[in-house]
């Protein structure tokens, strides 16, 4: 008799536990939802809001600075790098390359430094450009975000990410292992939202 309470005890302490946990696996959804950056403003300075939304400015995909990169669909990693600043330029280019590994599951990436000198190195595409130019594709909405965040004061500079929308989804430190695996981790969330659209 007493073996019948034993076994229920261990039923519920084990089996259901079990059952609620593979319920949620194969019915659940997780939903991540990043911010957005840089509010679309009227002519006051204003952020519009339509339908009770605010609007979001998309970064124009006809600036010199993107060249020929299709920014529609992809997830664009844009950062500015000064052309000879020794150590911390070393240690963001040692980022870049582990952000650039997951080229390999998420093709939609592609990576731009922009430069006012040439640089070439690792897996992604570099342009050089002047600071008036650079200046013109990051409009001042752009860095006014930045300095929101603590991007803005990393010694290489800071990695913007853009969305296949070309919405700004974040800004994060060059150099910085903490910031890059949070870049990385919001790439894989924007991947799979955008495998899991209806």
């Amino acid at each position: 008799m007493k073996k019948f309470p034993k076994a229920g005890l261990l039923i519920v302490t084990l089996v259901i536990p079990a059952l609620i946990f593979a319920l949620l696996k194969l019915f659940g959804t997780n939903h991540y939802d990043l911010p957005y950056f840089v509010p679309a403003k009227d002519a006051n300075g204003s952020a519009i809001v339509q339908n009770g939304d605010t609007l979001f400015r998309q970064v124009s995909a006809d600036c010199g600075v993107f060249g020929g990169m299709n920014l529609e669909g992809r997830f664009t990693i844009v950062t500015r790098m000064p052309a000879n600043c020794g150590e911390p330029c070393e240690k963001a280019a040692d980022e870049l390359s582990r952000i650039a590994g997951l080229k390999t599951s998420i093709p939609a990436l592609q990576m731009l430094i922009v430069s006012t000198d040439s640089v070439r190195r690792g897996e992604w595409q570099s342009v050089k450009a002047d600071s008036a130019t650079i200046a013109s594709c990051f409009s001042e909405d752009l860095s006014d975000a930045a300095k929101g965040s603590d991007a803005a004061n990393g010694p290489a500079g800071q990695i913007v990410l853009i969305d296949g929308n070309r919405h700004v989804r974040g800004f994060y430190k060059a150099g910085d292992a903490e910031e890059t695996d949070r870049l990385m981790a919001e790439i894989k969330i924007l991947d799979y939202e955008k495998k899991n659209e209806k």
